[in-house]
């Protein structure tokens, strides 16, 4: 259960996570194809919201991140499917151990990936009609779900060896002047 002060850091940490998606995605994204698709390491950041925010929150940041770059970026074609398919890539990961970077996430890593590359083939044959395209548009895109899941590696490394979660999602407020005293 979360108490409203953790409420309101796991909303404003979702917010900050979702304006990172958008900015990673598109800032660094490369087109592919002709329908508007691009591949970029936006994911890394939504596999990061999966690893520290309670489940619903890492959804919101995953939807709301990467369906507003898709709208910036002019695919606006693709917002619908962005907002249903990322939030489904989080349920792989957990945010229940004490580091980010776990044997889950690992192995969560590929299987978002995987999933990812599956769901947008199906989502470009339900808008396009066109099979053989989505097939072999989705081993272009799986330069995608590897370049996110290096980046995520590397962060989740960072952020474990500065304790990150533990200083962030303290168990308590009590504790809240121990950061002004340090």
């Amino acid at each position: 259960m979360i108490n409203g002060h953790s409420k309101v850091k796991a909303l404003a940490i979702s917010a900050l996570l979702a304006a990172i998606i958008c900015i990673t995605t598109t800032s660094f994204h490369i087109p592919v194809g002709v329908n508007g698709g691009y591949v970029h390491v936006g994911d890394a950041f939504i596999y990061m919201a999966a690893s520290i925010l309670p489940l619903p929150y890492a959804m919101m940041a995953s939807a709301i991140g990467a369906g507003l770059a898709d709208l910036i970026s002019g695919a606006a074609v693709w917002v619908i499917p962005t907002i249903i398919i990322k939030p489904i890539l989080v349920l792989f990961f957990t945010r229940k151990k004490e580091n980010i970077l776990c044997k889950r996430n690992i192995l969560a890593v590929f299987l978002a990936g995987f999933t990812g590359v599956i769901l947008y083939c199906l989502a470009e044959y339900i808008m396009y009609g066109n099979f053989l395209a989505a097939f072999y548009m989705s081993f272009i895109t799986l330069v995608q779900p590897v370049g996110s899941g290096l980046v995520f590696v590397m962060a989740a490394l960072a952020l474990d060896k500065v304790k990150f979660k533990s200083k962030v999602f303290l168990k308590g407020v009590k504790k809240w002047w121990i950061y002004y005293i340090q």
